[in-house]
Protein backbone atom coordinates (compact mmCIF):
# COMPACT_ATOMS: atom_id res chain seq x y z
CA UNK A 1 0.00 0.00 0.00
CA UNK A 2 1.43 3.39 -1.01
CA UNK A 3 2.28 5.83 1.71
CA UNK A 4 0.24 9.01 1.54
CA UNK A 5 3.14 11.47 1.80
CA UNK A 6 5.89 9.50 0.10
CA UNK A 7 8.82 11.77 -0.89
CA UNK A 8 7.08 14.92 0.33
CA UNK A 9 8.99 17.49 2.38
CA UNK A 10 7.09 18.96 5.33
CA UNK A 11 8.00 21.97 7.44
CA UNK A 12 6.49 21.81 10.91
CA UNK A 13 6.89 24.78 13.22
CA UNK A 14 6.42 24.10 16.90
CA UNK A 15 7.62 20.62 16.05
CA UNK A 16 9.42 19.98 19.31
CA UNK A 17 6.36 19.00 21.35
CA UNK A 18 2.62 18.55 21.48
CA UNK A 19 0.67 18.82 18.24
CA UNK A 20 3.76 19.72 16.22
CA UNK A 21 5.71 16.69 17.38
CA UNK A 22 2.72 14.38 16.92
CA UNK A 23 2.24 15.67 13.38
CA UNK A 24 5.93 15.28 12.54
CA UNK A 25 5.90 11.64 13.55
CA UNK A 26 2.56 10.91 11.87
CA UNK A 27 3.73 12.48 8.61
CA UNK A 28 6.98 10.51 8.76
CA UNK A 29 4.98 7.31 9.19
CA UNK A 30 3.33 8.19 5.87
CA UNK A 31 6.62 8.79 4.06
CA UNK A 32 7.41 12.50 4.53
CA UNK A 33 10.78 14.04 5.27
CA UNK A 34 10.46 16.52 8.13
CA UNK A 35 12.05 19.90 8.81
CA UNK A 36 11.43 20.31 12.54
CA UNK A 37 11.46 23.99 13.51
CA UNK A 38 11.11 25.21 17.07
CA UNK A 39 12.62 27.75 19.43
CA UNK A 40 13.76 24.83 21.61
CA UNK A 41 16.52 23.19 19.58
CA UNK A 42 17.27 20.25 21.89
CA UNK A 43 13.63 19.19 21.91
CA UNK A 44 13.41 19.67 18.14
CA UNK A 45 16.41 17.38 17.78
CA UNK A 46 14.57 14.73 19.79
CA UNK A 47 11.65 14.92 17.38
CA UNK A 48 14.05 14.73 14.43
CA UNK A 49 15.66 11.64 15.94
CA UNK A 50 12.25 9.97 16.23
CA UNK A 51 11.57 10.77 12.57
CA UNK A 52 14.91 9.33 11.50
CA UNK A 53 14.09 6.08 13.30
CA UNK A 54 11.17 5.78 10.89
CA UNK A 55 13.61 5.90 7.98
CA UNK A 56 12.90 9.48 6.89
CA UNK A 57 15.13 12.51 6.54
CA UNK A 58 14.81 14.95 9.40
CA UNK A 59 16.44 18.26 10.22
CA UNK A 60 16.07 20.19 13.47
CA UNK A 61 16.20 23.97 13.22
CA UNK A 62 15.98 26.67 15.88
CA UNK A 63 13.71 29.59 15.05
CA UNK A 64 11.61 32.32 16.58
CA UNK A 65 8.66 32.40 14.19
CA UNK A 66 7.75 35.95 15.22
CA UNK A 67 11.05 37.17 13.71
CA UNK A 68 10.80 37.89 9.97
CA UNK A 69 14.47 37.40 9.16
CA UNK A 70 14.64 34.11 11.07
CA UNK A 71 11.56 32.75 9.30
CA UNK A 72 12.86 33.67 5.86
CA UNK A 73 16.21 32.07 6.69
CA UNK A 74 14.42 28.94 7.94
CA UNK A 75 12.56 28.36 4.68
CA UNK A 76 15.66 29.11 2.63
CA UNK A 77 17.59 26.55 4.67
CA UNK A 78 14.88 23.94 4.17
CA UNK A 79 14.93 24.43 0.42
CA UNK A 80 18.72 24.15 0.46
CA UNK A 81 18.74 20.98 2.60
CA UNK A 82 15.68 19.11 1.27
CA UNK A 83 15.13 20.72 -2.13
CA UNK A 84 11.58 21.97 -1.64
CA UNK A 85 8.71 22.79 0.68
CA UNK A 86 5.69 20.69 -0.25
CA UNK A 87 3.74 21.00 3.00
CA UNK A 88 3.83 23.40 5.92
CA UNK A 89 2.10 22.89 9.24
CA UNK A 90 2.27 26.12 11.23
CA UNK A 91 1.84 24.76 14.74
CA UNK A 92 4.03 27.14 16.75
CA UNK A 93 1.95 29.02 19.28
CA UNK A 94 1.56 30.09 22.89
CA UNK A 95 -1.47 30.11 25.18
CA UNK A 96 -0.49 33.32 26.97
CA UNK A 97 2.28 35.88 27.09
CA UNK A 98 4.33 34.08 29.74
CA UNK A 99 3.97 30.57 28.34
CA UNK A 100 7.15 28.61 29.00
CA UNK A 101 8.39 31.19 31.51
CA UNK A 102 8.25 31.57 35.26
CA UNK A 103 5.16 33.32 36.54
CA UNK A 104 1.42 33.11 36.21
CA UNK A 105 -0.65 33.67 33.06
CA UNK A 106 -2.22 37.08 32.58
CA UNK A 107 -5.85 36.14 33.25
CA UNK A 108 -7.51 39.53 32.86
CA UNK A 109 -10.29 40.94 30.75
CA UNK A 110 -9.22 42.75 27.59
CA UNK A 111 -10.31 46.04 29.16
CA UNK A 112 -7.42 45.62 31.61
CA UNK A 113 -4.98 43.65 29.43
CA UNK A 114 -1.49 45.05 29.09
CA UNK A 115 -0.51 45.94 25.54
CA UNK A 116 2.80 44.11 25.99
CA UNK A 117 1.04 40.84 26.80
CA UNK A 118 -1.47 41.35 23.98
CA UNK A 119 1.35 41.96 21.49
CA UNK A 120 3.35 38.95 22.68
CA UNK A 121 0.52 36.51 21.97
CA UNK A 122 -0.39 38.12 18.63
CA UNK A 123 3.26 38.23 17.54
CA UNK A 124 3.68 34.49 17.96
CA UNK A 125 0.20 33.16 17.19
CA UNK A 126 -0.71 35.42 14.26
CA UNK A 127 2.39 37.23 13.00
CA UNK A 128 4.40 34.02 13.22
CA UNK A 129 1.86 32.08 11.18
CA UNK A 130 1.69 34.86 8.58
CA UNK A 131 5.48 35.01 8.24
CA UNK A 132 5.75 31.23 7.97
CA UNK A 133 2.94 30.96 5.44
CA UNK A 134 4.28 33.84 3.36
CA UNK A 135 7.80 32.44 3.13
CA UNK A 136 6.51 28.96 2.28
CA UNK A 137 4.03 30.27 -0.29
CA UNK A 138 6.83 32.16 -2.03
CA UNK A 139 8.96 29.00 -2.14
CA UNK A 140 6.03 26.92 -3.41
CA UNK A 141 5.17 29.45 -6.12
CA UNK A 142 8.80 29.61 -7.24
CA UNK A 143 8.98 25.81 -7.48
CA UNK A 144 5.74 25.65 -9.46
CA UNK A 145 4.56 22.34 -7.99
CA UNK A 146 1.72 23.52 -5.78
CA UNK A 147 1.65 22.81 -2.08
CA UNK A 148 -0.33 22.51 1.12
CA UNK A 149 -0.52 25.10 3.90
CA UNK A 150 -2.04 23.90 7.16
CA UNK A 151 -2.41 26.35 10.03
CA UNK A 152 -3.13 25.28 13.58
CA UNK A 153 -5.84 27.59 14.87
CA UNK A 154 -8.11 26.55 17.75
CA UNK A 155 -11.71 26.02 18.72
CA UNK A 156 -11.11 29.36 20.44
CA UNK A 157 -11.22 30.93 16.97
CA UNK A 158 -15.00 30.44 17.24
CA UNK A 159 -15.47 30.49 21.02
CA UNK A 160 -14.59 33.58 23.08
CA UNK A 161 -12.34 32.85 26.06
CA UNK A 162 -12.74 35.52 28.75
CA UNK A 163 -9.52 36.27 30.60
CA UNK A 164 -7.29 35.16 27.74
CA UNK A 165 -9.11 36.98 24.97
CA UNK A 166 -5.91 37.72 23.09
CA UNK A 167 -5.60 33.98 22.44
CA UNK A 168 -9.07 33.81 20.89
CA UNK A 169 -8.38 36.91 18.80
CA UNK A 170 -5.07 35.52 17.57
CA UNK A 171 -6.63 32.21 16.54
CA UNK A 172 -9.57 33.90 14.85
CA UNK A 173 -6.97 35.88 12.94
CA UNK A 174 -5.28 32.66 11.88
CA UNK A 175 -8.61 31.39 10.59
CA UNK A 176 -9.21 34.49 8.44
CA UNK A 177 -5.57 34.54 7.31
CA UNK A 178 -6.08 30.98 6.08
CA UNK A 179 -9.20 31.90 4.13
CA UNK A 180 -7.51 34.84 2.43
CA UNK A 181 -4.49 32.72 1.53
CA UNK A 182 -6.77 30.01 0.13
CA UNK A 183 -8.33 32.57 -2.20
CA UNK A 184 -5.04 34.12 -3.29
CA UNK A 185 -3.06 30.92 -3.73
CA UNK A 186 -5.64 28.74 -5.49
CA UNK A 187 -4.34 29.72 -8.97
CA UNK A 188 -0.95 28.27 -7.97
CA UNK A 189 -2.45 24.92 -6.90
CA UNK A 190 -1.63 25.70 -3.29
CA UNK A 191 -4.33 24.88 -0.75
CA UNK A 192 -4.63 26.58 2.62
CA UNK A 193 -6.64 25.09 5.45
CA UNK A 194 -6.82 25.46 9.21
CA UNK A 195 -7.34 23.05 12.07
CA UNK A 196 -9.17 24.20 15.19
CA UNK A 197 -8.45 21.69 17.95
CA UNK A 198 -10.37 21.62 21.21
CA UNK A 199 -8.78 20.48 24.46
CA UNK A 200 -5.77 18.32 23.46
CA UNK A 201 -3.39 16.65 25.90
CA UNK A 202 -0.20 18.60 25.28
CA UNK A 203 2.34 20.53 27.37
CA UNK A 204 0.33 23.67 26.60
CA UNK A 205 -2.77 22.24 28.27
CA UNK A 206 -0.91 20.42 31.06
CA UNK A 207 -1.62 23.35 33.36
CA UNK A 208 -5.22 23.70 32.24
CA UNK A 209 -6.42 23.25 35.82
CA UNK A 210 -4.96 26.70 36.51
CA UNK A 211 -7.52 28.19 34.11
CA UNK A 212 -10.56 26.63 35.78
CA UNK A 213 -12.17 23.52 37.14
CA UNK A 214 -11.34 20.55 34.89
CA UNK A 215 -14.74 18.93 35.40
CA UNK A 216 -16.48 22.14 34.36
CA UNK A 217 -14.27 22.41 31.29
CA UNK A 218 -15.01 18.84 30.23
CA UNK A 219 -18.73 19.47 30.74
CA UNK A 220 -18.46 21.76 27.74
CA UNK A 221 -17.17 18.89 25.59
CA UNK A 222 -19.92 16.53 24.37
CA UNK A 223 -17.45 13.60 24.25
CA UNK A 224 -16.41 14.38 27.87
CA UNK A 225 -12.69 13.83 27.28
CA UNK A 226 -9.59 15.51 25.94
CA UNK A 227 -8.11 14.60 22.58
CA UNK A 228 -4.60 13.40 21.78
CA UNK A 229 -2.03 15.03 19.48
CA UNK A 230 -2.56 12.21 17.00
CA UNK A 231 -6.18 13.33 16.57
CA UNK A 232 -4.91 16.65 15.23
CA UNK A 233 -2.07 14.98 13.34
CA UNK A 234 -4.51 12.72 11.51
CA UNK A 235 -6.56 15.75 10.51
CA UNK A 236 -3.42 17.43 9.17
CA UNK A 237 -2.50 14.22 7.34
CA UNK A 238 -5.86 14.21 5.59
CA UNK A 239 -5.41 17.81 4.47
CA UNK A 240 -1.83 17.17 3.32
CA UNK A 241 -2.65 13.98 1.43
CA UNK A 242 -4.31 13.30 -1.90
CA UNK A 243 -7.60 12.69 -0.09
CA UNK A 244 -7.68 16.35 0.95
CA UNK A 245 -6.80 17.79 -2.45
CA UNK A 246 -10.17 19.54 -2.99
CA UNK A 247 -10.24 21.23 0.41
CA UNK A 248 -9.14 24.83 0.68
CA UNK A 249 -10.25 27.66 2.92
CA UNK A 250 -11.72 25.20 5.41
CA UNK A 251 -11.29 24.84 9.16
CA UNK A 252 -11.66 21.34 10.59
CA UNK A 253 -12.35 20.82 14.27
CA UNK A 254 -11.00 17.74 16.08
CA UNK A 255 -12.60 19.00 19.29
CA UNK A 256 -14.93 16.38 20.74
CA UNK A 257 -17.86 18.53 19.65
CA UNK A 258 -17.12 21.66 21.69
CA UNK A 259 -17.68 24.03 18.77
CA UNK A 260 -21.27 22.78 18.54
CA UNK A 261 -22.01 24.55 21.81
Amino acid sequence: MALRLENKNALITGGASGIGRGTAIRFAEEGANIFVADRHLAAAEETAAAVKKLGRKAIAYQVDTSDEAQVNAMVAQMVKDLGSVNIVVAAAGISHAHYGEEGQPDITFLSNKSFANWRKVLSVNLDGVFLTDRACAQAMIAAGNGGRIINIASAAARLPTPGVGEYSVSKAGVWMLTRVLATELAPFNITANAIGPGFIQTPMTAGIQDFGNMTQLMDRVPMKKMGEPVDVANTALFLASEEGRYYTGSILHPDGGITMQ
